[in-house]
Formats: structure tokens, sequence, C-alpha cells
């Protein structure tokens, strides 16, 4: 007779703060009623989410709103925006509230004030990221990114002789390893390098304990959006310990075919999975585990 499916949720594995906090501030604007509420682009990386809070009345802000943004709420997403767009909106007559990630806006503040340290600042993450569009556009001056120490060499390459000083943060989910290789890449190519840690401990503690449930189980199920940077950071990790591993959106998409086999499956989310997908999807395996028991 097989052995019942051993199911381990990593203990933390849904919302982090920053994004409960997104959340939280949208629904309770969406419960107030009586005008319309925009986000500027999807509150948060995950589709699950975002088709929850359309469905109760927020819109996705784009150029065919803004003839009617006079009074409008219009929600500052978790990322951040940068300040020519805030202040657009501001001169449209929008309403702004804002549901931007104190983390995030910690970065914000960091790449200012090297800026007015005069030094050249970079921000180790994907240049095409909302938040670390928002971070440079906020910063009140040029931002160079760089995705890694390869990058960082070549970036500081440019810099001519004498090489400015030079100031380092991090798009706030991107890995540890990946911010310290950076840094110690500018530091022998700059010398004068000042590296303020932007990282998220929140983000760090989830892969931490993602690694150490990757170890204890022989398949490791990684929900959450494939657009979130940091869900596709966490399934890496998972990944680099060795643990067979999967990033899935939705329960539906767990084949049968991935139990055989298999005595026990690690559940872990992204930052901006709620706890009803982790829940739904223990169903489902448990689900699956009858049907491979009968």
């Amino acid at each position: 007779m097989p052995m019942a499916l051993r199911i381990e949720v990593a203990p933390v594995s849904s919302f982090c703060p920053g994004v409960a906090r997104a959340v939280k501030t949208t629904e309770k604007e969406l419960e107030k009623g009586g005008r319309p509420i925009y986000s500027c682009g999807p509150l948060i990386h995950n589709p699950a989410v975002v088709e929850v809070l359309s469905e109760h009345g927020l819109e996705i802000l784009d150029e065919s709103h803004e003839g009617e943004l006079s009074g409008a709420t219009v929600i500052i997403r978790s990322h951040g925006i940068d300040s020519a767009t805030e202040e657009r909106l501001s001169r449209l007559g929008a309403r702004l509230v804002d549901a931007t990630c104190p983390t995030v806006k910690r970065a914000q503040d960091a790449a200012r004030r090297l800026l007015e340290e005069n030094r050249a600042v970079v921000v180790v993450g994907s240049s095409d990221h909302p938040e670390v569009r928002a971070i440079a556009g906020r910063a009140g001056g040029p931002v160079a990114v760089v995705a890694d120490a390869a990058a960082a060499r070549e970036w500081a390459g440019t810099l001519g002789k004498p090489a400015p000083p030079v100031g380092v943060i991090a798009q706030t989910t991107v890995a540890r390893d990946a911010f310290r290789s950076v840094v110690e890449a500018l530091g022998e190519a700059v010398g004068d390098v000042k590296a303020v840690d932007t990282l998220c401990t929140a983000v760090e503690q989830r892969q931490e304990e993602a690694v150490d449930l990757a170890g204890r189980v022989d398949l490791l199920l990684v929900v959450g959006g494939r657009n979130s940077s940091n869900t596709r950071t966490l399934a890496h990790c998972c990944e680099s310990a060795g643990a067979e591993t999967h990033l899935i959106e939705d329960p539906g998409e767990i084949e049968l075919s991935w139990l055989a086999g298999v005595g026990s499956v690690g559940v872990t989310g992204g930052a901006s999975t709620p706890d009803w997908l982790i829940e739904r999807t223990v169903e489902r395996l448990v689900e699956l585990s009858a049907e491979t028991a009968g």
C-alpha cells in the first residue's frame, strides 16, 4: 500500500509585509466606493490577486484614462513610481494613495543620498523592473543599473580616470550573492565604493527557509507569479539547493506525473503570493495524492 504523501509548507510562504500593506490599503479604498480607482501598473506581481482586485473595481491605469483622473483615486503600486509620473498624475487632478513598500522607499532614499554625496550610483537589479525604474526616477540624477559583476566591470570601464566615487544599492529582491559580487567587482575596479544594503530581509528569510525545506523533500513547489522577480529568484534558490522544483501560478498546473515516486512535497510562495493560494495548492496535492493511492 502506497505511503501517504507528506506535505510541508514553508513557515514564511505568503504575503510579505510590504505586499500585505499594499493590498490592505487598496482594499480599504475599494470599500469606500463612489469614485474610479486605478493603480499605476499591477499593484503587485501576482496575477491571481490582481484579478481579484479587478473584480472588486480596481483598474490598471493607462493613457485612455487620463481624461478621467480629476477626482479619481490612483494607488501607487508597491514597487513605487518615478517622480515625473507622480507629478503628472497630480496635475491631472488625481488623488494619490501611496502603497509603495517601505523597504522600496528606503532604497529610493538611499539612491538620492548617494547622489547628494556626489557619487556615481549603481543599482544592482533588472533595468526593466518597475521597482528599479522608480528608484532611478526618484534619485534626482543619473543612475546606472547592472545585473551582475561582469556588467559592473564593463560599466566601471566607462568612467574614465580618475574614476569618481561610487555608491551601490540593490533592487530589494535580488540575491545577496549578486549584490556582494557587484560591490566586490566595483571595489577592485574603482576603489572608492560605498555600498548601502537595501535588500529586503523578509525576502532573504523566505529564501533561507525555502532552501532548508528543499533539503527535506523530494519535490518543491514555488507558488507565485511568473512575472515576479522574487518568486523566480526563490525558485532558482531551491533548484540550486538540489531540489526538483516547479514554479506554478495556479494549483491547476500541478501534473500528476510530478508525484510519481515522490514521498514528500514542500510548498512555498513568493512575497506576493496570498495565503489562500498556498492553501489551495495543498488541497490540490491532497487530491492528487488520493488519486495516486487509488
